[in-house]
C-alpha cells in the first residue's frame, strides 16, 4: 500500500508512483501498525478495479492542468426511409406504349394490306364476272336476238273487254244473248246449252294460245250443267267441234272438261270437285295454255288439270258456253300467242 504526504490518500496498487490527485511522490506504508490485530498475516495486494489513468509528470508546485472536456457532439439522427425515384416507372411505362404503339401500327399495315389484297381480288373478281357476263349476255343476246326474230315476232297479246259489241246477239230457242254494262251476258233454255264462238278473225285464234277470261254468275245461281270456255272452236257442216273447259261455283264447287265433236258433246273429265272457284257472284278466271297438243287448265291462277288434244284440232277460235236458265256474264277476254 501506498500514501500521499500531502494529501495523505492511500492506494493499493503498488505500480502507482504519483499521487493522482496532487502529483506527490507516493509512500509505501508495508509495515501494519501495532494496532492491526492482523499485522502477523500477509494479504495479496488488493487491485484497483477503476481503469488506469494517464500519468503526468510535472512539478509538485506546479497547477495540474484542468482535465480536458469531452468533446461537444450531438447524437445523428436515425435516417429516414429513403425515397424512390419515380424515373424508372416512367420509362418502363414509356416503353411498354412506344412497343404497344408500335404494334398497333405493324397491325394497321397488316390489316390494311389484307384489305388491299381483298380489294384486288375482288376486283379480280369482280373483272373475271363483268367479262364473263358480257360473254353471257353477247351469248344469250344472241340466243334472244334469233329467239325474237323466230318466234317474238309473231308473239302478240289480245284483250277483249267486251266493251265492242263484235259478239253476236239475239233470242233464240237455245237461249238469250247480249251485250249489258260492258260484258257478255248469256243463259240458256232449260236442259239444253249454248256455244257461241268469237268473230272470226286471227286475234281470236287459239293455236299455241294462252287464252283466259273472267266469269261470274248474276244472281249467285249458277248453272248446274256448268259453264266456261271453248278452244279450237270451229263448226263443220254446221257441227260444234271444240274443248269447253266448264265450272259450278255454286254449293260443292267443280269443274270438267268436254269434247263436242260432231255437234256431239262428251265428257274427257268428269266432275272434279275443286275448292279453287269463288262461290255465288263473286267472279272467277278460267285459263287455258296450249302447246301444240297439250292442253293445261287453270282456275284463278291455279293448276288443275291437263289434258291431250286426242281430236288433233289444234286450230279454231275461242267460244263462250253456258247452260240451264241461270244467267251468266263474261268479261276481259285476253289471248296470248
Amino acid at each position: 500500500m501506498k500514501r500521499c504526504p500531502q494529501c495523505n490518500r492511500t492506494y493499493t496498487d503498488d505500480a502507482l508512483s504519483f499521487c493522482l490527485d496532487d502529483g506527490s511522490p507516493l509512500l509505501s506504508t508495508n509495515v501494519p501498525t501495532p494496532s492491526d490485530p492482523s499485522a502477523t498475516v500477509q494479504y495479496p495486494q488488493g487491485r484497483d478495479t477503476a481503469p488506469p489513468q494517464a500519468t503526468i509528470a510535472f512539478n509538485p508546485g506546479q497547477v495540474p492542468p484542468p482535465p480536458t472536456p469531452p468533446p461537444a457532439w450531438n447524437p445523428m439522427p436515425p435516417p429516414g426511409p429513403q425515397k424512390r425515384s419515380v424515373w424508372p416507372w416512367v420509362l418502363g411505362i414509356g416503353a411498354v406504349l412506344v412497343f404497344m404503339g408500335i404494334g398497333v401500327v405493324i397491325l394497321i399495315f397488316a390489316v390494311a394490306s389484307i384489305t388491299n389484297d381483298n380489294n384486288n381480288n375482288n376486283r379480280n373478281s369482280n373483272n373475271s364476272n363483268k367479262v364473263a357476263n358480257r360473254n353471257s349476255n353477247k351469248n344469250t343476246n344472241s340466243d334472244e336476238t334469233n329467239t325474237n326474230t323466230n318466234t317474238r315476232s309473231s308473239l302478240s297479246t289480245f284483250t277483249d273487254d267486251f266493251s265492242n259489241k263484235s259478239w253476236g246477239t239475239g233470242d233464240s230457242q237455245y237461249g238469250s244473248i247480249s251485250y249489258q254494262d260492258e260484258a257478255y251476258h248469256m243463259h240458256a233454255t232449260k236442259g239444253g246449252f249454248i256455244v257461241m264462238y268469237g268473230p272470226d278473225k286471227p286475234e281470236y285464234k287459239t293455236e299455241n294460245a294462252t287464252v283466259r277470261v273472267g266469269l261470274r254468275s248474276i244472281d249467285g245461281d249458277p248453272p248446274i250443267t256448268g259453264y266456261g270456255m271453248v278452244v279450237h272452236g270451229e263448226k263443220k257442216d254446221g257441227k260444234l267441234e271444240d274443248y269447253g273447259f266448264l265450272i259450278y261455283n255454286g254449293d260443292n264447287p267443280k269443274y270438267k272438261i268436254v269434247l263436242h265433236k260432231a255437234g256431239a258433246e262428251t265428257n274427257v273429265v268428269d266432275w272434279t270437285p275443286t275448292t279453287t272457284p269463288r262461290t255465288g257472284t263473286s267472279p272467277n278466271q278460267i285459263e287455258v295454255r296450249i302447246r301444240d297438243l297439250k292442253m293445261d287448265f287453270y282456275i284463278n291462277g291455279q293448276f288443275v288439270t291437263s289434258i291431250t288434244d286426242e281430236a288433233n284440232y289444234r286450230r279454231g277460235r275461242v267460244g263462250l258456253y253456258t247452260s240451264g236458265t241461270g244467267e251468266v256474264a263474261f268479261d276481259d277476254l285476253e289471248i296470248s300467242k
